[in-house]
């Protein structure tokens, strides 16, 4: 986990709510600090075409054939233990005192979860749910290469008894594909839902009209450096 908080330290820390660019890298960006309650809260412009190829929320007791975890397990909620996403008992009310979410005991170097697949997702993301002290998240390219990762804080309750105000969807953006992400945190148990993935959004490109504009506007320019 400290080499995670080494990299934030350099540069990499999200100053506020939205996308936020890795200097290093202008085609790495981080999504976070947004509360989260059901999917309905994934972030406008997240994924093309509004939606996740994938949402896995563990409903159904086990973790999609195209993801795998170094670390954990999928836990039911039961006697008010456990954080699962408000929305997954089928109601937004602020409760989550039933549903299933993703339990680790690695808080501190924190829970790996790796794309199996061919195609590389270019949005990837998941929702911090339960834990303590600052949370750090970061992503790793198809190459093994490390993106960079974030830490933000202020929002843990250290509770462990289903509160959902505390919810916060993390995720990042990286045109080349990204093979896994992982997130930590300061206490020794840590507890996700909703991982996913899917495509980012493609630039729209300038109308034809706006590409002469500025062709013209370069041509412009090109003289008056001549004269």
């Amino acid at each position: 986990m400290s080499n995670f908080r080494q990299l934030a330290a350099a540069g990499v820390i999200a100053l506020g709510v939205g996308l936020i660019p890795r200097p290093a890298s202008a085609a790495t960006f981080f999504f976070t600090d947004t509360p989260y309650f059901s999917a309905a809260d994934i972030p406008a412009g997240f994924y093309a075409d509004g939606a996740p190829e994938l949402l896995e929320n563990f409903e159904d007791g086990g973790l999609s054939g195209s993801l795998s975890a170094d670390s954990g397990s999928v836990i039911p909620h039961l006697n008010g233990q456990g954080d699962s996403v408000d929305g997954d008992d089928g109601r937004v009310d602020g409760v989550a005192s039933s549903g299933h979410s993703w339990l680790s005991s690695n808080g501190p170097t924190g829970v790996t979860f790796t794309f199996t697949g061919e195609v590389l997702p270019t949005a990837f993301g998941l929702v911090w749910t339960d834990g303590s002290g600052a949370v750090t998240f970061g992503a790793t390219a198809g190459d093994g290469r490390f993106l960079g990762a974030i830490t933000r804080s202020g929002f843990a309750d250290a509770s462990f008894r289903g509160g959902v105000d505390e919810d916060r969807f993390f995720g990042v953006h990286f045109a080349g594909g990204i093979r896994s992400v992982v997130i930590g945190n300061e206490g020794v148990g840590i507890e996700v839902d909703h991982v996913q993935y899917g495509r980012m959004p493609v630039p729209v490109p300038l109308p034809a009209a706006g590409c002469l504009m500025l062709a013209g506007l370069a041509g412009l320019l090109a003289r008056r450096r001549m004269g």
